[in-house]
């Protein structure tokens, strides 16, 4: 956080299958709720990240679904700490890119420093709006908070990394499998 900006992203739904929120071009899912499905939705976003050189860090999410609204619901969900490792000046944007095509609310933007983090809208949800930038603050170390990260069970408003995944420290067959789901997932952008 202090050498680079980070993001905090997930392709967990309550509901994967509901697109009723979703912007064109989203991943959408069959009937069906099961974690599985978001397992393999992380799994497929975690693959598009190592192939961009991102670092990651896989971390326990906390949020609320369409939040403030009559049908909101707070999702645990498994989330990826980002690292833009190779300060690409694209990062905010294939942040937002990725978060919209997994129909995310939001995908939260930690600057370079931990300071003025905010959350970027990225589907129709009224909060925060597609599109709408909410500031959420400075980075919080060991305290809950209505959004959160878990890392080992301890809270942070934002997060610390453990240890930092990266496409360049993949086997060879995990490079292999991540560069064909992310062919896959590209192949119609």
């Amino acid at each position: 956080i202090e050498e680079h900006d980070c993001a905090i992203i997930t392709a967990f739904r309550n509901d994967p299958a509901d697109m009723s929120k979703c912007r064109p071009g989203s991943v959408q899912e069959k009937e069906d709720k099961t974690k599985q499905t978001n397992k393999r939705r992380n799994r497929d976003l975690k693959a598009m990240l190592l192939a961009l050189d991102y670092g990651i860090t896989k971390v326990d999410g906390s949020y609320v679904e369409n939040f403030e609204q009559p049908d909101a619901v707070e999702v645990k969900e498994d989330s990826l700490f980002v690292v833009n490792l190779l300060d690409d000046p694209n990062f905010h944007n294939e942040m937002e890119r990725l978060s919209e095509k997994y129909c995310q609310d939001s995908v939260l933007i930690i600057p370079q420093g931990g300071k003025d983090a905010y959350l970027m809208g990225t589907n129709n949800s009224d909060y925060p709006g597609y599109g709408e930038k909410e500031v959420v603050g400075n980075l919080k170390m060991g305290k809950e908070a209505e959004f959160m990260t878990r890392v080992k069970g301890r809270p942070y408003t934002f997060t610390v990394t453990e240890s930092l995944e990266t496409f360049k420290g993949l086997t060879r067959l995990e490079k292999m499998a991540v560069k064909s789901i992310y062919k896959r997932l590209t192949k119609d952008d």
